[in-house]
């Protein structure tokens, strides 16, 4: 009992830090849009995860205007970034959050729908309440998710902070490439996000 109330605690503090317009402590999130420059990422046609994520983080950034909220964009050009380049850099930033945002890809082209990961490490607790932020900001939307998932990904399990992995819908299912390929949505996409910030 003892422990759910610390862990009740921790997210309360975390996401209060964020969403109290009075609290004078900036937060810095950083927006990791995945690929990039030689890797595509997933690919159906000629369109690829990395313009995709791309340009729903420069969405993100354009649609979040809480001041006490910076978003740092990782990449902002079609530059290859290796893991290892994106863990130093988000480091050096000394973020409170970090999104990384992703496509998917499936044979099976019936699935669709937002994923969003976490790892099992230190920040699993206020990374977990970000997760079921995002999820539920689409799931208040009626748009397809699943369970918040853990993830053994290289970047979620390295940076010194809280973080998540978003792949955002999948490139093989047509509903969900009205959102993905569409500046329409494409804003959808990032205001949500942005909505679980608040």
């Amino acid at each position: 009992m003892k422990l759910i109330c610390v862990l009740m605690c921790l997210c309360f503090s975390f996401s209060y830090a964020i969403a109290d317009p009075t609290n004078p402590k900036k937060i810095k999130v950083v927006i990791d849009a995945g690929h990039g420059g030689k890797d595509g990422g997933a690919q159906l046609n000629s369109i690829l995860e990395k313009q995709i994520v791309a340009d729903v983080s420069l969405q993100l950034k354009a649609l979040c205007s809480d001041k006490n909220i910076e978003i740092i964009l990782l990449r902002t050009e079609d530059e290859f970034i290796s893991l290892q380049d994106r863990v130093s850099r988000i480091k050096t930033l000394s973020p409170d959050l970090v999104i990384s945002l992703h496509a998917n890809y499936s044979q099976d082209r019936d699935r669709n729908g937002v994923e969003v990961f976490v790892a099992d490490n230190n920040f699993t607790v206020r990374s977990s309440y970000f997760g079921t932020k995002i999820l539920e900001s689409f799931k208040q939307k009626d748009f397809q998710t699943a369970t918040l998932q853990s993830a053994n990904f290289y970047l979620l399990k390295n940076v010194d902070c809280p973080a998540v992995t978003i792949e955002l819908g999948f490139l093989s299912n047509a509903e969900d490439m009205k959102y993905l390929n569409s500046e329409f949505g494409q804003k959808f996409l990032a205001k949500q996000i942005v909505s679980s910030l608040n």
